[in-house]
Parts: structure tokens; sequence; C-alpha cells
């Protein structure tokens, strides 16, 4: 049978961690937090360096795939933006110490240095060590003598006198010795790095996830770290810190709240992204990100400027205020407009909200078309028109709008409201929204592969396509995949990835995930059977009015005593309050 993770999407993106002197051309909150800082800090010419490391090829530990691509993606882009870059990619002990002294003793006086580095690294007794590729421990006494530990890599540009001193490390890994005996010498317990408590004034630490956890490697040529940084790092006129919550943000959401990136700061200038001169050749005053942008902007809009936000994840509140507040300064801006309109309509005010989106139409926006389309398929305000949206949406779709080529596709596989049904014109509209990685259009591939709706039934198609989606973020290809791995239709019966990835979809708050859990207890499918378990997830599918848990939870709720159904619903009560169970 296929192995649907081998036809994966492949992620190919640079890593960029760019750090630039403000000037002309960035937001006017930004000037005025520069009018009132050190000017010599963050002077305009103040010389860019970047020392990148990326070490893959380990002799003794574990061998990396993504760390020597990083690092050369990493070099390569810092070049191009003006830093001076010294490139190391496997190092063993001598070249890796060599190459950071010899880079610090290099740095100019007031430069802005950028020192990242990829690899792996290690945890004993509350210290973090960054190993080349030839390290080979025979106890933890070893490790200092044979790494590089990060407090003395601190240390060395503690006394530079460089403005600012930004330090990346994607080096969250598990233990990677593979050998018991050595393994057993740095302690397989750990996972991780250990928290940074403090740096130096005029620094910047960041870690690809938190202290303690382990960050993820990607299916593609880099990590999921490189892959947010590269979306967020190139954008223009933010503060750095700005930056890293970006990719904060991207993250958590690829990887489903597993991977949480984390930074330490001692930064006491606004540290910016773009060169002066680079912003004022580069940026279209409408498209630069602004503080709308960053709480409201759409995942999807081909014309976003950043990242975007998850509708879920919207806080309409200070969104709202947000927007309000810069489409004041900037009343044409019809990105600006949808943008507050999506954050309206999130909190219920559909009246401005259409109103909003009809204007910004009018002005050609793509992510109004989106909106618009979203009010006459849902018939919000305006009476439902079906064939309306279909014209909006087709509109957007056609101008590369991928969420809307995949509700084109729904609306003819549907074929409801005056919407003829057509299979083959649902699977070309799902192609199209599938080719720019919109990820439930994997999904509906995956089912019509799987029931045979305009083409030949194909269980291993279809679960090399839940996989797919499943891989982008999609929930509902998580729990199709999962129900694949749970029967054994396309892939070979395997409980265990079936409830990873009931779990995984449970946290992105899926019914069908919660009663599917629900069964696995009920039923002993790969674990032990469970009744305090069960009810625990039929429960949160019962809360969202789900039949054939309701009538199981009250059918396992009469043999339980009051103390167990107590902490039930307790663990339900902190699970709807965020706290995942």
């Amino acid at each position: 049978m296929t192995n649907p993770r081998t036809l994966l999407p492949q992620y190919a993106f640079a890593a960029v961690l760019a750090v630039f002197s403000i000037g002309p051309g960035v937001p006017l909150h930004a000037q005025e937090a520069v009018a009132m800082a050190d000017p010599v800090a963050i002077a305009q010419d103040a010389p860019r360096h970047a020392l990148v490391i990326g070490n893959s090829g380990y002799k003794i530990a574990s061998p990396l795939k993504n760390p020597a691509a990083d690092a050369d993606l990493m070099a390569e882009t810092l070049g191009k933006i003006g830093f001076t870059v010294t490139k190391v990619t496997d190092a063993g002990y001598v070249d890796f110490n060599r190459a950071v002294v010899q880079y610090a003793n290099s740095l100019p006086d007031g430069a802005i240095s950028v020192v990242y580095y990829a690899g792996h690294g290690v945890q004993v007794s509350g210290q973090n060590f960054l190993l080349p590729v030839d390290a080979d421990p025979a106890s933890q006494a070893d490790l200092p003598f044979l790494s590089m530990s990060l407090d003395n890599l601190l240390g060395i540009f503690r006394e530079r006198n460089a403005a600012a001193n930004i330090f990346i490390l994607d080096a969250c890994r598990n233990n990677p010795f593979e050998d018991d005996a050595v393994r057993s010498v740095v302690g397989s317990q750990t996972r991780g790095l250990a928290p940074v408590l403090s740096g130096f004034r005029g620094s910047m630490i960041a870690f690809s996830t938190a202290p303690g956890k382990v960050a993820q490697d990607g299916t593609g040529r880099n990590s999921p770290y490189s892959i947010a940084l590269a979306d967020a790092m190139l954008r223009p006129g933010l503060p750095i810190e700005s930056v890293f919550k970006l990719a904060r943000t991207q993250v958590i959401g690829v990887t489903d709240y597993q991977q949480v990136p984390w930074e330490n700061s001692s930064l006491t200038q606004e540290i910016y992204l773009a060169a002066p001169a680079a912003v004022a050749a580069a940026v279209d005053p409408q498209k630069r990100v602004t503080q709308c942008d960053l709480m409201a902007g759409h995942p999807s809009d081909p014309e976003r400027v950043h990242v975007g936000v998850d509708y879920a994840l919207l806080r309409p509140g200070p969104a709202i205020a947000a927007c309000r507040a810069d489409l004041v300064a900037d009343p044409h801006n019809p990105r600006l407009m949808s943008l507050l309109a999506r954050a309206l309509t999130k909190n219920g005010e559909l009246q401005e909200a259409l109103a909003l989106d009809e204007a910004a139409v009018k002005l050609g926006y793509l992510g109004a078309y989106h909106n618009l389309g979203n009010h006459y398929r849902r018939g919000e305000i305006v009476k439902r028109d079906l064939v309306k949206a279909l014209e909006l949406f087709t509109y957007a779709a056609e101008r590369g709008h991928p969420e809307d080529a995949y509700n084109v596709g729904i609306l003819y596989r549907d074929g409801e409201g005056g919407v003829p049904q057509d299979f083959s014109r649902a699977h070309e509209w799902f192609e199209k929204a599938a080719q720019q990685d919109y990820p439930s259009a994997f999904d509906k591939l995956g089912l019509m592969a799987k029931s045979g709706e305009g083409e030949k039934a194909d269980a291993e198609k279809a679960a090399a396509l839940f996989a797919r989606g499943a891989e982008l973020g999609d929930s509902s290809a998580m729990v199709n995949l999962a129900s694949a791995y749970r029967k054994g239709e396309g892939v070979q019966q395997d409980f265990d990835q079936a409830f990873g990835l009931y779990r995984r979809a449970a946290q992105l708050r899926r019914t069908s995930a919660y009663t599917s859990l629900g069964d696995i207890y009920l039923k002993g499918q790969g674990r032990e059977v469970d009744m305090t378990e069960a009810l625990f997830w039929f429960q949160l599918a019962a809360r969202q009015g789900h039949g054939y848990s309701q009538e199981k939870a009250a059918e396992i709720s009469a043999g339980l005593d009051a103390a167990t159904l107590a902490e039930v619903e307790r663990r339900v009560q902190n699970w709807i309050n965020g706290d995942f169970g």
C-alpha cells in the first residue's frame, strides 16, 4: 500500500533574519519610538555582519537533514540584503570554535550582529551545549571540552562593542546520541534546551521552541521554524520583537500548538528588519504592515502583507480597534476595509461589515469579494443567494484566491440553491486550490477519491490526499486519515497513528475527533478500555450537539460514581477554557 507521507508537499523556503537600522518609510509609531531612542545605538550606517552555522553530518550523534540547507539559504539571503556573512557547515570542534572567535574579533564597533546556529544541542544540569559534528563524549564532564556551551558563546560577544547581538538557535531536539551507552552518559531523559534567564544588555536569544520542549524538523528541506522566519523576517517596517511574534504565531499554527518558539531579549532600542533604502525602493505604502494586518489579516488572501490570523483565533475587540485606527490614517485602503469587515463579522456587527465589503469590492480588492461571497452564502444581512456567492467566489478564485477556488468547488459539489451539481467542475476547482496548498482542498479531493464521486474509487489515493491535507493543518483531513488507519483503508491498519491524528484534530476542536477518541477508549482499539477517558471525549462531542456521543455519554455516566463524574466535568471545563485536557 502507498505510504501517504511520501506524497506530502515539500516545503522550500529561505530562513532569514535581517536586522537593520530605521529610516524613511517605516510606520509613524516606529519613527516616534526612534525619536525617543539613543540615535547612536541605531545609526543608519551601522555595519551588518552575520555568522551562520549549520551542522548536519554528525558522526556519532544522529545526522540531521535540515541544518546545512538552512545555513545555505540563510547565508545567501543575508548576503543579498547587505550583511557580510561568514558561513560554516558541518563544523568539527576546532572549526566551530575558530569560526566563532574569529567572527567575534572581526566585528566593528556599533555593528548589528546575527549569529544563527542550526544543528544538535543538548542540555545537561541546566546548561546548553551546541554540538560540533565530531562530538563523542564519554561522560557528561567531557561536554564542555567537546562542544560549544551557550554560556561561553554569549560570553565571547558580551564585551564586544556591537550595537545589537541577535542569537538564533534552531537546535531544540531530543538527545541526539544513538548509542545507548553514550546516550546514558548525557541523559536520555533530557528534552530540548534549558531556559536562559538572561543574556546581556543589547542582546536577543531566540529558540525554535520553548525551554524543555522539542522542535520539529518538518517534511521538507527546512524546519517549520525556518519557514516561519522566512515569511516574517522579510516584512519591512516591523520591530524585531514583532517579527518573532509573527514567526511564533505561524509555527504554533503549523504544528498544532506542539511547538511554541521562545525569545529572551534585553534589547534597549528598536531594531528594524529593512534598511531605509530598501524600504523606500521595495515597499508600496499601500502594502506596509499595520496593526490591523497583524490582528485581522486573512491567511488565504493572495494580497495579504503578512501571514494572517485564522478566523478561530481572531480576537474581534482588539482587531476592530486597531483596524479602525489604521483606516482613519489610510481611509482609501481597501485591504484595511476588508480586514475591519472581517473583524466586525466575527463580532456580529454585520451591517457595517457588509457596507465595508461592498466599498472594497468597488475598489477591486479580492479579499472583499471573498467576504461578500460569504455574506451571500450564509444569508447574513442580505438574502441567501448561492448563485451570487458563486459569482463572487469565482471572480476571486480566477485571480488567485485559494480559499475561493475551494469555495467554488464546494458549491459545485453540493449543487444547491440554483447552482448545478457538477463533480467534474468541483474536482477541477479543488485541484486549483490544492495547487496553491490550500489544506481543505486535499481533504475534499480525498473524499471524492474515497467515494468515487466523478472518478473511480481509490482508497490509497484518498489516504495520500488526506495525508497532504493533514500535514498542512486541516483538521477534517486529520480525522479522515485517522479513520483510514483505524480501518486499514488504503493504508496498513495502525491504531497508534489513528490515535495521534485524532488527538491533533481534537486540539483543533474537531467534534468528530472527540467522538472517535471516545470510541477508541470504549472499544479498546490500540488503547486499554477506559470508561472515564471515553466519557471525557464523548462529553466534549455531546456539548457540540452530537447525538451518538450524547447517547454514549449518558450510558457511561450511569455506571460511574459521583467523584469520577465530577473529575470528568472538571476536565471538560478545562478543555473548553483552552487547557486541552
